[in-house]
């Protein structure tokens, strides 16, 4: 408390306004203060007094990773040290209660906090105050992701809307893209330029925090739901900007503006395979999906 009062005391614009709401603003203060404390930084927690059992059981992860039989062994304590020091940070399952890709996206609110440079945040979350505030930690029946998509994500757009035009094309010339291992996606350089002789069309959008209209309104939306099926696959973007106002097609923390030559969507594939990125439109619902390549033509 004294050190917040010492540092407002110290503002310029400390006047009579301020003094006669200084309580209101110091309590104010405190109460986001507080309302931070479920999300202090994973790292932070002392792993000698972590109770692991909610999201590890030995056996069952001796027994779906085939790769931890040869080089951990049938061993509880290492199989949890290798869980805690590797396991969480690759993303594996330490029991059949918690999944850490569903926690994801079950949760979104989490991931412009937690980011997917370190996994173990979201699993030292689970255990913290996750499991108490009853967030869900599996899929729901039949939303597993089939096997070879790291992830997927949707989002819905009024298709009467001129920015509709905008949002499909966008997605369609984004999907089948495939990004090979080590190499760069530019979401703006895969889109082409916003033009009318380009198929874009003029269409509501933000600058400085005011709505105008542009040519190209709405490919934002595609770069969005593209941001966030990227997280999900625990791709970091290299380049990543968020609008100047609020969008209603993604959760908060979770867009990408796009501005030609000056702000992009771009990520790096870190991955030893080639990625495909499917971007499909349907009666007004984009998804995204981010597919391993199983084969290479």
């Amino acid at each position: 408390m004294n050190q917040i009062s010492k540092q407002i005391r110290k503002l310029p614009v400390w006047n009579h306004i301020i003094k006669a709401n200084y309580e209101k603003i110091i309590a104010l203060l405190l109460a986001f203060a507080c309302s931070l404390s479920g999300f202090i930084p994973a790292s932070a927690a002392n792993e000698s007094t972590v109770d692991y059992s909610s999201v590890f059981d030995a056996n069952y992860y001796y027994n779906t990773y085939p790769d931890l039989q040869q080089t951990v062994g049938n061993d509880p304590a290492a199989l949890l040290e290798h869980f805690t020091k590797v396991g969480m940070k690759e993303g594996r399952n330490g029991n059949s209660s918690f999944q850490v890709k569903a926690y994801m996206q079950n949760n979104l609110d989490l991931l412009p906090i937690y980011g997917v440079k370190d996994l173990s945040s979201y699993y030292l979350h689970y255990i913290s105050v996750g499991r108490q505030e009853g967030r869900m930690a599996v899929f729901k029946k039949g939303a597993e992701f089939p096997a070879g998509v790291l992830s997927s994500y949707s989002t819905a757009y009024d298709t009467t809307e001129d920015r509709a035009v905008n949002v499909e094309l966008a997605a369609a010339r984004i999907n089948g893209m495939i990004v090979k291992p080590g190499e760069k996606f530019s979401f703006s350089n895969s889109i082409g330029t916003r033009t009318i002789a380009n198929g874009y069309v003029v269409a509501p959008s933000f600058a400085s925090g005011r709505i105008v209209s542009s040519v190209g309104g709405g490919i934002c939306q595609v770069s969005s739901t593209i941001y966030v099926a990227m997280l999900l696959a625990y791709i970091s973007p290299t380049q990543r900007y968020a609008h100047s106002l609020p969008v209603n097609y993604v959760p908060a923390g979770l867009d990408a503006a796009i501005v030609e030559g000056y702000k992009d969507l771009t990520f790096t594939n870190n991955y030893d395979f080639p990625i495909i990125i499917n971007a499909t439109t349907q009666n007004g619902i984009l998804t995204v999906s981010f597919v391993k390549q199983t084969d290479n033509p």
